[in-house]
């Protein structure tokens, strides 16, 4: 494309010394419209070097990653688990649903007991890769005594096409 230093311009026609219709403001700004406004013209350097097949092929481009986008499946799956202190266990979670495939994000979020923010938080969990299916997995938790931790809340999410 050339030209493409040049600034995108917005041409109207030259309004007149003697422009000054009388009536109401509605009809002057609609007769400033009618005249200057829509006789406008915008000049974008380069446009002209496009031709009709590739404003075509621009237009089915976005309409494929409109469909695309629209097809987007957003399964987020949520719960809540109790866990007492002083434990040392594994859970298997149950999604609720079967995911398209096993690979899908898995948030935890522990649930403190205390809100004092001297508090370090010692509960620990990790999650055990083997187990993963479309359905469920399986977390290894570790919440010491005085970790403050009553339990976590999970969530499994994945985004297919």
């Amino acid at each position: 494309m050339q030209n493409q230093s040049s600034p995108a311009q917005l041409l109207f026609p030259t309004v007149p010394n003697n422009y000054c219709p009388e009536g109401k403001w509605s009809d002057i700004f609609n007769s400033f419209i009618q005249i200057y406004l829509n006789n406008g013209t915008i000049n974008i350097p380069g446009l002209g070097l496009v031709t009709p097949q590739q404003i075509t092929t621009i237009n089915e481009n976005i309409q494929t990653l409109q469909n695309q986008f629209n097809a987007l499946a957003l399964n987020t799956y949520s719960g809540s688990i109790n866990v007492s202190a002083g434990s040392n266990q594994i859970f298997t979670i149950s999604i609720g649903a079967v995911m398209p495939n096993t690979d899908y994000n898995i948030i935890i979020n522990p649930i403190s007991t205390d809100t004092s923010t001297a508090r370090t938080n010692q509960f620990l969990w990790s999650l055990i890769p083997a187990t993963i299916t479309t359905s469920s997995f399986q977390l290894w938790v570790y919440n010491p005594a005085g970790a403050y931790v009553s339990g976590f809340n999970w969530t499994a999410q994945s985004i297919t096409l």
